[in-house]
């Protein structure tokens, strides 16, 4: 297997650490370039004591010139709002896959409307491709910039899309969902929704979360069809994982072997959406440290559906997914150094 040049910007937090976790091991990857501000000059091992395939490797500061000249892809991940100024820097130079929420929606008012904040690089959400790759990967094959979507968006938009795509359900959908507080990042702010979750769950941005709005986006872009979803997050005292329940309404009756088949037959060639039988229901437990998402589903009254997804926010929310969009860009198996 032929190997190409990587580089990770940001390689210091959470989404960093399981890239390098997951990348040490990919047989087509050279790792030629980590980056932090936070420790430069330190050794890899140091932050990650278990890579020790990278104990000669140093924490180096952002360079450009050195990116360019060592890397073939680059991963970004940094927070909002690094982003901007890297892909500006780095596009058409080498392939970038950014791990923030910059380049998520297609206009720039779209995420200034989610996120409260100007865009500082619109001329490039024409270039970015919503990496999920069950639902658009020849668009990721051929991309320039890859945006990774959000860690709740990515189960709940695998639990709608058959659903919409197949215009079985009405357009009011409800979202509750529980997220480790890993996804606050490795160094959280006091008094954010990661603080104080010893024993406990907080509701937060609760209806404003942007996370709510990259789901409708991508569902109408995907479908073609309206949606307005009502998302609640929370944040618990576990570290890693996102189980999300979502509450939709069928527009005909139906059976529970019937939504089952539709799941298989949307996901039979994606290896890493895991569709469970009629009356059983996604763990956290059983998709901690994979690049799974399991799926089930279950009839209520009225032709009321909830769904029920589960994922790692780390790995298929984030750094998995993200290995998951290199292999195809770069031509490897989709599963390559993913379990």
């Amino acid at each position: 297997m032929k190997k190409i040049r990587v580089g990770i910007i940001g390689g210091a937090g959470y989404a960093g650490g399981e890239l390098l976790r997951l990348l040490v091991n990919h047989p087509g990857v050279e790792i030629t370039c980590v980056t932090s501000e936070t420790f430069p000059g330190k050794k890899v091992i140091e932050q990650y004591p278990k890579l020790n395939k990278l104990k000669n490797f140093t924490f180096q500061s952002y360079q450009k010139q050195k990116i360019v000249e060592d890397c073939d892809f680059v991963f970004l991940a940094k927070p909002h709002p690094n982003s901007f100024s890297l892909v500006r820097e780095l596009f058409g130079k080498v392939r970038i896959i950014d791990l923030s929420a910059n380049f998520r929606f297609p206009k720039a008012r779209d995420f200034e409307s989610a996120y409260q904040t100007k865009h500082l690089a619109p001329e490039f959400l024409k270039e970015s491709v919503y990496g999920l790759p069950e639902i658009f990967p020849k668009q990721i094959k051929k991309a320039k910039l890859i945006t990774n979507p959000g860690c709740y968006p990515t189960g709940v938009i695998l639990g709608l899309f058959p659903l919409f795509k197949t215009n079985a359900v009405e357009p009011e959908i409800n979202v509750s969902a529980i997220s480790g507080f890993s996804g606050a990042g490795r160094s959280p702010a006091p008094g954010s929704p990661a603080y104080s979750v010893s024993d406990n769950i907080r509701p937060y941005k609760v209806g404003i979360h942007p996370h709510g709005a990259e789901m409708e986006e991508k569902i109408r872009s995907a479908t073609g069809r309206k949606i307005s979803i009502n998302f609640i997050p929370q944040v618990a005292g576990f570290e890693r994982g996102i189980l999300s329940v979502t509450f939709a309404r069928l527009k005909k009756k139906n059976s529970p072997e019937t939504l089952i088949s539709l799941y298989r037959k949307t996901y039979r060639k994606n290896p890493f959406v895991r569709v469970l039988p009629p009356g059983q229901y996604p763990e956290i437990k059983n998709v901690v440290l994979t690049n799974f998402c399991d799926l089930g589903v279950q009839l209520l009254k009225d032709n009321n559906l909830v769904i029920i997804t589960a994922l790692d926010n780390l790995v298929k929310g984030a750094a998995g997914q993200a290995v998951q969009n290199l292999n195809i860009m770069a031509g490897f198996p989709e599963g390559e150094a993913l379990g």
